[in-house]
């Protein structure tokens, strides 16, 4: 007998039973594992499911880390599983990490964080069960579930996606240009002109190339774990899926611009997004060609010898017999029994700390009173002088709500006194959002920086402003204020409640490069749960209270165009506060009325 042939036949295998108890534990476990942590899954399928261009490999994620164990499965069941009792360490710290972010302030209260905690969890179970040994095979699994398997924040994905936007903009302006088409690009817009007439293609964030580039990340760490045998040739390989998604972007976005040729609508709605996934098959082709090179750099005998290493140190491990055809020793069933009992506490620990603690892990929406289309036309001093144009539904995608207004006022109606632009945006029911504001978006117009965010106090008069002899801030015991104005269509009087807080407007300078003498000042501020804010992390903080049931905010943008030589911030700041002054109450009559929502609230908690 060869000895090749003795150690194999020196693994007895597993018996039925043995994998008949593992699946009940692991079902079991997975149960458990659902009820505790409900929130984060239901939360990541939400996400699978409304973006699937984005996140909808989520889904599949799961499934390739087990095919990564099956693969592993002889050298892991060579030896029998050996329960590890210091796993219990990681899997209590997840479930705290867990719920203090689902319990804690809004700064903790982040989708990733509760992931880690998850993540964590899930490696303490398999360490419990598999032991230390087991994870020279699992950690790898393990890593591509919990960096592939769940959505990542926005805020890190904007550092990424916003030079994608700017690298294949370029690349597609470059590409067009040689094709012969007439063409230009300002920031990560591509017009093109045919027989004059100009097409806008605006490079949005979903064609940035991050709906790709995760996809393509996840893809190049499965082909290179499972088709390249040596370390250099599968970093090499994931590193390429960021050029090859920028690539391909560039081909994708030449298309829609060919096709733009022939009807502009080709470059908007379903039909862009159906170019999007056809030119998911060439991508793939691509990227197993680019394997291929990097396969074949190196001599196939250099590869295969180390495989063949691999398989005789499996084989040596295999001489181990994996106990009787038992796949766990005897302490498994114990440890099942107080992981069990473990997660079920945490499970009950939580649900009671929620009801004890009025925390909501999901915030009701709220919906508009009216729609922001009624608001009026006039507003002191300031008359509209156009409508801004509809959205197209990648720009809704990308902005994250169709309820929006854009809109022109002019100040007298004459734009060369002053004109504001208006951007208004609602967003409801949303924990993780992150508002588009202008030092975010328009440099992918083509501005250019000045200044940094500064927040300025706005000096509004408040004429007609009164407190609210009856209704008080549920958070902040302030009292509200109230004002009455006629409605210009009705003429009727309308008493509506303002935010609360201080009126400061974050301010930033812009610059263009063909309009060197001209400055663009954007200014905002948000409404987020009945009180003003000028930051992205002061939404947070007011809308997303744990003990809240409902969530909603607004931004208020205004952006304000003029010459250095009569235009400055004092000025910019100026004109905004009286447009806001006049703006305020009827934006207020379409948002809710905080003060009814808040009196909901208290019914419901008795």
């Amino acid at each position: 007998m060869t000895p090749t042939a003795s150690a194999n036949s020196a693994v007895r295998p597993v018996g039925a039973a043995s994998y008949r108890g593992a699946l009940i534990g692991a079902v079991v476990l997975t149960g458990l594992l659902l009820v505790l942590f409900w929130d984060f899954f239901s939360r990541q399928m939400s996400w699978a499911i409304r973006q699937q261009a984005d996140w909808g490999h989520t889904v599949v994620i799961p499934l390739i880390a087990g095919y990564f164990v099956y693969l592993k499965w002889r050298e892991l069941s060579a030896r029998r599983f050996k329960t590890t009792w210091v796993a219990f360490l990681p899997i209590v710290l997840g479930m705290a990490i867990y719920m203090i972010s689902a319990l804690g302030p809004p700064a903790v209260s982040h989708h990733n964080i509760r992931g880690a905690g998850v993540c964590l969890t899930i490696f303490g179970l398999v360490l419990l069960f598999s032991g230390f040994r087991a994870m020279i095979w699992l950690w790898f699994p393990l890593l591509y579930l919990f960096v592939f398997g769940q959505t990542i924040s926005d805020r890190f994905m904007e550092i990424v996606t916003f030079k994608m936007q700017n690298l294949t903009a370029r690349g597609a302006h470059v590409a067009l240009l040689v094709i012969g088409m007439d063409v230009d690009r300002e920031g990560n817009t591509i017009t093109l002109f045919n027989h004059g007439v100009p097409t806008p293609l605006n490079i949005a964030e979903a064609c940035s190339g991050m709906r790709m580039l995760m996809a393509f990340l996840a893809l190049g760490v499965a082909m290179a774990y499972t088709g390249l045998p040596r370390v250099w040739q599968r970093v090499a390989l994931v590193i390429m899926g960021v050029p090859t998604a920028i690539f391909v972007n560039i081909l994708r976005v030449m298309t829609l611009g060919l096709l733009a040729y022939l009807d502009v609508n080709f470059a908007a709605g379903d039909f862009h997004s159906f170019v999007g996934l056809v030119w998911l098959v060439p991508a793939f082709l691509v990227y197993l060609g680019i394997m291929w090179i990097i396969r074949n750099i190196v001599s196939e005998s250099g590869a295969k010898g180390g495989r063949g290493k691999s398989g005789a140190a499996a084989g040596d491990g295999g001489s181990n017999d994996a106990g009787g055809g038992k796949l766990f020793d005897g302490r498994a069933r114990v440890a099942l029994i107080l992981v069990c009992l473990t997660l079920v506490l945490g499970g009950v620990g939580l649900a009671l700390a929620v009801q004890s603690l009025n925390v909501y892990l999901k915030k009701k929406p709220v919906d508009l009173r009216d729609h922001f289309d009624n608001i009026a036309l006039t507003l002191g001093r300031w008359e509209t002088v156009a409508e801004g144009a509809k959205l197209s539904e990648e720009m809704v995608e990308e902005l994250g709500t169709d309820l929006y207004l854009d809109r022109q006022y002019a100040l007298d109606g004459d734009s060369r006194k002053a004109m504001v632009n208006l951007h208004l945006a609602y967003y409801t029911g949303m924990i993780d959002a992150v508002p588009h504001v202008p030092d975010r978006c328009l440099p992918g117009a083509g501005y250019y920086q000045v200044t940094q965010p500064v927040n300025i106090p706005m000096s509004l008069t408040r004429k007609g402003w009164a407190p609210d002899p009856e209704r008080t801030s549920r958070v902040t015991g302030e009292p509200y204020e109230i004002v009455t104005y006629r409605d210009s269509i009705t003429g009727r009087a309308v008493t509506v409640r303002m935010p609360i807080g201080a009126f400061e407007l974050r301010t930033v300078q812009f610059s263009h490069k063909n309009h060197p003498r001209e400055l663009l000042f954007g200014g905002y501020f948000f409404i987020a749960n009945g009180r003003v804010t000028s930051t992205p992390e002061g939404v947070k903080r007011f809308a997303f209270i744990a003990s809240e049931e409902y969530a909603y905010y607004c931004k208020v943008q205004i952006l304000m165009a003029g010459p250095k030589s009569k235009m400055d911030e004092g000025r910019f700041v100026e004109l905004a506060a009286d447009f806001i002054e006049a703006l305020l109450p009827e934006l207020m009559r379409c948002l809710p009325d905080w003060a009814d929502v808040e009196a909901r609230m208290t019914e419901s908690t008795g």
